[in-house]
């Protein structure tokens, strides 16, 4: 009996013991990540060209979020544009260091690449699995809109439906683009899209000069932060919003998803609109330490609520409607779990015909 009660003892002492180590380990971890970032320098990649919407809000949350890290590093936003955002997002993965250092936004589109493929057959320009980045989080939930120039004849969706108009994209891969595969193919829409240009300014740009007289797939964020005087001066009409929920600002605008034709058209519209719960994505690249990722998150979290932040966002006209990033990490792994055959049929209708 007494070896009994000697021997429990004993495994209770150690017991105890492993516990106190556990907790210093873990103490010494979270320090260790606090005192990282003292007198660091980080990177903070951007998949666009300059001037475009991604751009805009990069480079405001880089001049915040710094005072709410510990050790307040500089943060250097960096442009790095390229096959749609595929070499951002493959170096990301790749070839960044993993320490918290280099940071990114992609297009919200991006991460679902091997899901859609639309840069390459198959999704094999894609040298990435999603679900393994670390999510930081989300600036922004929105919705898309399709445009014309105010000297269009086209000034309703109705008006698409009946006659040919030209818009502009980036590449195959832009929202520009698939959108407005995705209008003609389950609306009815008669959109021609012209692709290549650089970037959003340079299709913007494309719009007023008249080479094109429209654009898909435009996120509303974007245009009331870098075009609010076409919204003031009456220069575009708005056909369609795209998205799971209508815009406040655009309740006088029809919604995509409510004019689909079947119900396996909706569920397309669905799976496709998701990506616009997180349409100002942060990520760091994969295996970066759980302790340094909660603290990256935690900084982002307090600057969406940062009244200095606030006030410069709502001066250049940035809507913010954050979204964590586990509640992104979530996203990401749920649409990435989408089955074959719908994601086969939402490729098909991201194609034009």
């Amino acid at each position: 009996m007494l070896a009994m009660k000697a021997m429990i003892g004993g495994l209770s002492a150690m017991a105890l013991a492993g516990l106190i180590t556990l907790s210093v380990s873990h103490a010494v971890r979270s320090e260790a990540a606090t005192e990282y970032f003292a007198g660091k320098q980080v990177s903070l990649f951007i998949g666009t060209t300059a001037g475009g919407g991604y751009d805009l809000y990069a480079r405001t949350l880089a001049r915040h979020i710094a005072r709410h890290i510990p050790g307040h590093p500089s943060f250097i936003p960096k442009n790095m544009p390229g096959a749609g955002g595929l070499t951002l997002a493959n170096y990301l993965y790749n070839r960044a260091p993993s320490d918290g250092s280099e940071l990114a936004t992609v297009q919200n589109g991006l991460p679902f690449e091997k899901l859609f493929q639309t840069l390459s057959p198959d999704g094999r320009n894609a040298l990435f699995d999603a679900t393994r980045f670390g999510w930081v989080g989300s600036m922004m939930q929105t919705v898309f809109v399709t445009v014309t120039w105010h000297a269009s004849e086209v000034r309703t969706l109705q008006d698409a439906m009946r006659n040919e108009v030209v818009l502009g994209a980036s590449a195959t891969s832009s929202d520009s683009y698939v959108l407005a595969m995705l209008s003609n193919n389950l609306l009815g829409t008669r959109f021609k899209v012209v692709h290549g240009y650089a970037g959003a300014m340079e299709v913007d740009l494309a719009v007023e000069n008249g080479e094109v007289q429209g654009e898909a797939g435009k996120d509303w964020t974007t245009l009331t932060s870098t075009r609010p005087q076409w919204l003031s001066g009456r220069k575009i009409n708005i056909l369609v919003q795209m998205g799971l929920e209508a815009h406040p600002d655009l309740k006088n605008v029809p919604m995509a998803i409510e004019l689909a034709r079947t119900a396996e058209d909706r569920q397309i519209m669905e799976v496709v609109f998701a990506k616009f719960g997180m349409s100002r994505p942060f990520l760091a690249p994969p295996g970066i330490a759980p302790d340094r990722l909660a603290l990256i998150r935690r900084a982002f979290d307090a600057t969406m609520s940062d009244p200095a932040f606030r006030a410069e966002a709502e001066k250049l006209g940035m809507d913010v409607d954050p979204v964590s990033g586990e509640d992104v990490q979530a996203l990401v792994t749920r649409i990435m779990a989408t089955p074959a055959d719908l994601a086969q049929r939402a490729r098909e209708v991201l194609k034009p015909r």
